[in-house]
């Protein structure tokens, strides 16, 4: 057989061995301890997650406020161009919270905002 023939009808590295497939894997979610490292990657993911929530904006025309602080301070903002509307939305004290099992976050998400406003 020739080379790729060879790889095709390889056994997986032992690394592998036991896992269904070679794909994506799930790993664990742990801080990064290398400062190095971990700016770089929250610059890729920051990247990543600012083009996710324009397509949700672009998509299916949502209302969104979006804003991360990177590890160095420095901050990163996405918002409806109606930022005041959403912004006074999500403050709004007399709406009553969404009956869901994401009461209590959705209490500490509007605590955090306005603690950012």
């Amino acid at each position: 057989m020739n080379s790729i023939q060879d790889e095709l009808h390889s056994e997986p590295p032992e690394s592998l061995l036991g896992q269904e497939n070679w794909g994506r894997r799930k790993i664990e979610i742990k801080i990064i301890e290398n400062k190095d490292d971990r700016l770089i990657s929250f610059s890729k993911r920051c990247t990543r997650i600012y083009k996710k929530t324009f397509e949700l904006f672009t998509l299916f025309g949502s209302e969104i406020l979006f804003i991360i602080l990177s590890p160095t301070g420095k901050s990163y903002s996405f918002g409806h161009h109606f930022f005041e509307i959403v912004t006074k939305r999500i403050l709004n004290t007399n709406q009553p919270l969404n009956e869901t099992t994401h009461a209590p976050f959705e209490a500490y998400h509007k605590l955090r905002i306005h603690l950012l406003v």
